[in-house]
């Protein structure tokens, strides 16, 4: 199932919260979640929560002040939201990969990512992430921190069984998948907060 979407992702994930629901990566206390196997694995969540709240926090702070968006106007919602983007990239200038998606987390990840579903229909899923309709591949660019949502990705559906098997994240930021890489989005600001290089190895 592709999702495409051409005009700026945070504009329309925004003004449109239908077409995407936002609390679609949201997880209600009535699912399972894989829980952690050993300490070391719930210090490692516990850590990846503490570095999601303080980022959080920060947005709230930045976005808090900001003119808010008119009903109905989706220029108001692009400008909004470059603005908050432009006061996230000042306030972490020197963010860096793995800052939030550390290496102990990163660990964890890629064990659930890999036992949630089963190897052929990752398989499925990631050629969805890495070919256009025609079967040509997708020009992934390099990733960093403090892009936007790259221009030339599709922005594709993200399978439930993955989203249950990670922590949940607050409203502002989602699980995505470009190429082979899980990137943590902040889609009011479309902004990536983080990535987890081949999280996705087949």
């Amino acid at each position: 199932m592709r999702i495409r979407i051409l005009a700026p992702r945070a504009t329309l994930m925004l003004f449109f919260g239908g077409i995407v629901p936002l609390s679609a990566q949201l997880v209600s206390g009535s699912t399972l979640q894989q829980q952690p196997t050993s300490p070391r694995e719930q210090a490692s969540i516990r850590a990846f929560e503490e570095r999601v709240a303080a980022y959080v926090s920060l947005h709230r702070q930045l976005e808090d002040p900001l003119q808010p968006a008119r009903p109905g106007s989706v220029w108001d919602v692009t400008v909004a939201s470059r603005a908050l983007a432009a006061r996230i990239r000042l306030a972490r200038q020197d963010a860096r990969q793995g800052d939030i998606l550390d290496s102990d987390v990163a660990t964890v990840f890629r064990r659930r990512i890999a036992a949630c579903l089963p190897a052929e229909e990752w398989e499925a899923v990631l050629a969805e992430q890495t070919t256009d309709e025609d079967g040509d591949p997708i020009l992934i660019p390099a990733l960093r921190v403090n892009m936007d949502w790259p221009a030339t990705v599709p922005f594709n559906f993200v399978p439930p069984r993955l989203l249950r098997t990670l922590p949940p994240l607050p409203p502002e930021l989602q699980y995505r998948i470009i190429g082979r890489s899980l990137v943590l989005w902040d889609h009011h600001a479309d902004l990536i907060v983080d990535i987890l290089p081949a999280a996705f190895v087949t």
